[in-house]
């Protein structure tokens, strides 16, 4: 047996390039085509940025598109990619193919046709591909000795910037997820995940292709979806201040805060920090969101030395009550230290001692007794 699959190997190693369409040995491949958002010629260079592109000039007719569905999600040599589908720019098109094994012994035929179509591309885009569908298919290379097959390519991984941006409010940012309060775009009739590998080791057991039908639907659904969850994160990323959202809002700014970006992060920040119409639960769930924003703003403006905007919010905050003991901690501090405004001091140390979100009895006594001295030194001297 291994002598047969090792002349296998051979004979496609010096097999002229797979064609696209018709299916070849063992495989089942499906190829279809599906409408093409426009602005995907045009994506912003800020906002590919600012999801995670690395790479130089991003070409998207040099991009495939790519989603595995796996005999398990742990990983490792015992995991099988036995389904691959790649999609790709093809005049006004969305190109998907989808590759999927009969049986095991049809894997080194996948991996061959694979690894032809990878080659003709720099990138590719994923949906949590760094850390599992490229890794398992680099596994699956060397697992069949062709690793010299292998192509490593710039990899947009889209689960990192749709977290930043929506997690806060979604919670859950699986693909189905996003698909249904981000893209407006639930599916249907649509297999779970998580229901894939029983499906696919039911085919297996009986060879009843209708079985994989719904897994083909799923699987060409989540390559449709990257191209348009593309188009979607360059935008806001690009354009952050036409976020309505509050959670979004405060999202954007942290992701632009975490990259550097001060300035706009500062703009979305102060966005999410506006107060909301008052009487609703979703204020109270805003005003909390709006006194992060606000703790950010301060954080901001105490980095760059700009003690006056610091001051502005802070006491923005106590009006709003929004963390009011460790605001009339850092109230505190700020008179102490930079006003020399020593009763002031006093006053905000002394109130802070009122919320449970204030200094520790122990910490607040010494802080207290260092501000009396320096009060009574500068009397002192007067």
């Amino acid at each position: 047996m291994a002598s047969g699959l090792r002349a296998k190997l051979n004979m496609m190693r010096s097999s002229p390039p797979v064609a696209a369409t018709p299916h070849g040995g063992g495989l089942i491949c499906h190829v279809s085509r599906e409408p093409l958002d426009q602005a995907l010629f045009e994506l912003p260079s800020t906002g590919l940025r600012r999801i995670g592109w690395c790479g130089p000039r991003f070409d998207i007719r040099r991009c495939l598109f790519l989603d595995t569905e796996t005999t398990g999600l742990s990983g490792g040599a015992g995991t099988v990619a036995f389904l691959v589908g790649v999609g790709w720019v093809e005049g006004d098109a969305l190109v998907i193919e989808q590759m999927m094994l009969r049986e095991y012994a049809d894997e080194p035929e996948l991996i061959d046709r694979l690894s032809r179509r990878m080659a003709g591309f720099d990138s590719v885009c994923t949906y949590n591909g760094r850390n599992f569908d490229m890794p398992l298919l680099e596994t699956r290379f060397t697992m069949n000795r062709m690793r010299d097959r292998w192509k490593a390519m710039e990899n947009l991984d889209l689960l990192y910037p749709s977290r930043r941006a929506w997690k806060l409010r979604l919670g859950s940012c699986r693909l189905c997820n996003i698909e249904s309060e981000v893209l407006g775009m639930p599916r249907e009739d649509d297999l779970p995940g998580s229901e894939v590998p029983a499906r696919f080791f039911q085919f297996m057991k009986t060879g009843e292709e209708a079985l994989l039908d719904d897994i083909v639907r799923h699987n060409r659904q989540d390559i449709a979806t990257l191209a348009k969850l593309l188009v979607r994160l360059c935008e806001v990323n690009n354009r952050p201040e036409m976020i309505t959202d509050q959670r979004d809002q405060f999202s954007m700014g942290r992701s632009l805060e975490r990259q550097g970006e001060l300035k706009p992060a500062r703009e979305m920040y102060r966005a999410s920090a506006r107060p909301r119409p008052a009487g609703t639960l979703a204020a109270l769930s805003g005003e909390r969101i709006a006194g992060s924003a606000n703790w950010r703003l301060y954080a901001l403006c105490r980095k760059s030395g700009d003690w006056a905007g610091a001051e502005d919010v802070l006491t923005q905050m106590l009006r709003r009550r929004q963390m009011p003991g460790a605001v009339c901690v850092e109230l505190a501090k700020l008179y102490e230290h930079r006003r020399k405004d020593y009763p002031k001091a006093l006053e905000y140390a002394r109130q802070s001692a009122n919320y449970t979100d204030g200094e520790s009895a122990e910490q607040l006594e010494r802080r207290l007794d260092r501000i009396q001295r320096k009060m009574t030194q500068h009397t002192e001297a007067d």
